[in-house]
């Protein structure tokens, strides 16, 4: 079966003020089995999209009580998304309107109706409609599950580090801000290194070439007792457990660090 096989939930508005044009039209999709709605005024049409979620419209350029281009301009700012089809009795509308992209419009059909290409267009107006709710909802899931990760990461208990494959940070939490003194703004993009003590940077340095080169995990997914460095200066002992993952290339790498109560 063709992925542009029509779906029987499809549900197309039809604008235009030509009783023959219209009837046309109905046959021609109705044979398809798309749900219609008709109607002959550009006001009416508007009031119909507000209404109702179409999947496809046909817009005739010439409409009674307003031009079809600003009706088309209205449609297209109540809904970016909605493919508008243009009918038109101009040989080229490109030539007189400009390109369709810059007008809004999906494409555009000449009458008299020629029923193979109404029935293609249609289709293919139909699949980019699919398409771009299919992207508005992957958008909306990706949204709510940053929203999800950020309230975790930014409520954990422990310092939370996020660094690429050069040792520099990408994110950090609330918990990192009250441990080691620096704001989120003050440390992103900035080397790991900020916060160590200098007797371990050239280890780091080294030990991240290693990693990066030949995917050495020696410390990954382990605890490892180190020190910390303050904003002020101050060196305190840290709990270390360092994780990694990889998307595209290189690694990226989170870790996860506990404060450790000295010993008298």
């Amino acid at each position: 079966m063709s992925n542009l096989a029509a779906s029987p939930s499809s549900t197309i508005l039809l604008v235009d003020d030509e009783p023959d044009i219209l009837r046309t039209l109905q046959l021609i999709l109705k044979s398809e089995g798309y749900r219609i709605d008709v109607t002959s005024t550009g006001a009416s049409a508007l009031e119909a999209i507000k209404e109702h979620p179409y999947d496809v419209v046909l817009l005739d350029v010439g409409l009674p009580d307003m031009d079809g281009l600003l009706v088309l301009e209205k449609m297209t700012g109540y809904s970016p998304d909605l493919p508008i089809i243009l009918l038109t009795s101009f040989t080229s509308l490109e030539s007189v309107i400009g390109p369709l992209e810059a007008q809004g419009a999906f494409a555009y059909l000449h009458k008299p109706i020629n029923r193979l290409e109404v029935k293609t267009t249609i289709r293919y107006a139909l699949k980019a409609h699919s398409m771009a709710k299919k992207i508005e909802q992957t958008h909306h899931s990706l949204m709510e599950s940053e929203i999800r990760f950020q309230a975790v990461f930014q409520t954990a208990t422990d310092a939370i580090v996020l660094a690429n494959h050069t040792g520099h940070i990408m994110a950090w939490n609330r918990a990192a801000e009250l441990m080691f003194g620096y704001t989120a703004d003050e440390v992103l993009g900035q080397p790991l290194t900020i916060i160590m003590p200098s007797r371990y940077r050239e280890d780091h340095i080294q030990w991240l070439d290693r990693v990066n080169k030949k995917r050495e995990t020696d410390v990954i997914g382990k605890k490892v007792a180190l020190h910390g460095l303050r904003k002020n200066g101050q060196e305190f002992p840290i709990a270390l457990s360092l994780n990694s993952w990889t998307t595209g290339s290189y690694p990226s790498y989170s870790g996860f660090i506990k404060a450790v109560q000295e010993s008298n």
